[in-house]
């Protein structure tokens, strides 16, 4: 969940991240000129041996974009694994939620490594205190939840500082950005996918983490430790709470837009009933700990932890295609 005051220019920054995967995914050539190195003229074309590059405007930059028979995008081979026509091709391989979480347990308090009982989440007064109070009270932020107008793409966990963030799967870190938080993203492609500069087609993410245990190229296993969750937004490190955010990146044929995916649509099917179980049991106990039933609305979340599963792009708009996992 995205609830720190500096939302838009954290939107301006990921999406300059994100989209220089997607423009940086080709594979790279020999010759000067190459996908995802700078350009200087919008629309020029060239040639990297047989393939050829569009200098497209990435963000606020000029970069080349390797362009597909069909005219945009990057094709997938037999090398890199394929490239996702929609979110149907995205592997169900999900099997943890990113961190410990177990069933709540009145007894201790907590779900796993969450702590729910005796927190108080951040408040705010003025002018825009409704909406920051509203942002706040969500200890767990849905996929598909409207925050300033924007569609969340990624699920946001807010942990005691120092908890650790593993591996959601098994598979290859393709890339570990640092942000403008001044922390990292650890971003895993999954097996059979080779990374490329920049990424993979497909990307399980691990956002907002600190002092990161692996480095691009590093075969990891689903539990494995990561890294520890960020304390980059003030408020909730005021309370004692770090924040991770996990969502599902994929690059489709044919788009030059980074897009997201219900984190939920992919988790292992061996998994799937008793990870949305403990999910469910963590939104009743904080529900019941702020005395608030209407905190998440599970009616409307198919399947439980999104709002939409519509495919989303770097806006982090929804579009009503291609829409389930």
């Amino acid at each position: 969940m995205k609830t720190f005051h500096k939302v838009a220019s954290k939107r301006a920054c990921m999406a300059l991240v994100v989209a220089l995967a997607i423009a940086t995914s080709a594979p790279q050539a020999s010759a000067a000129n190459s996908a995802g190195g700078k350009c200087t003229k919008a629309g020029e074309i060239a040639k990297s041996g047989k393939t050829t590059l569009k200098c497209t405007k990435v963000g606020s930059k000029l970069v080349w974009v390797a362009q597909s028979s069909s005219g945009s995008g990057s094709s997938g081979s037999a090398s890199t694994g394929t490239q996702p026509t929609s979110q149907r091709d995205i592997p169900a391989i999900i099997q943890n939620w990113g961190f410990n979480f177990t069933d709540y347990s009145a007894a201790t308090g907590k779900a796993g490594d969450m702590l729910i009982k005796g927190v108080t989440p951040p408040t705010f007064t003025g002018p825009t205190a409704a909406a920051d109070n509203a942002m706040y009270r969500l200890l767990i932020g849905p996929i598909g939840a409207v925050v300033q107008g924007m569609t969340e793409p990624q699920m946001g966990f807010y942990l005691p500082l120092g908890t650790s963030v593993v591996s959601m799967v098994t598979g290859t870190v393709c890339d570990l950005p640092k942000l403008y938080s001044n922390d990292y993203s650890v971003r895993v492609a999954p097996p059979g996918m080779s990374c490329m500069q920049g990424g993979a087609y497909v990307l399980y993410e691990h956002e907002h983490l600190l002092n990161p245990t692996v480095k691009v190229g590093d075969k990891v296993t689903a539990g494995q430790k990561l890294g520890i969750v960020s304390d980059y937004n003030p408020h909730w490190k005021a309370k004692g709470l770090g924040v991770i955010e996990t969502g599902v990146f994929f690059s489709k044929k044919g788009s030059n837009a980074p897009w997201h995916a219900c984190l939920s649509s992919f988790l292992d099917p061996t998994k799937k009933s008793a990870m949305l179980a403990t999910l469910s049991s963590a939104y009743a106990a904080w529900e019941a700990e702020l005395g608030d039933t209407s905190l998440y609305d599970e009616a409307k979340m198919s399947p439980i932890g999104c709002y939409t599963t519509a495919e989303m792009t770097d806006s982090n708009s929804s579009s009503s295609s291609n829409n389930g996992g």
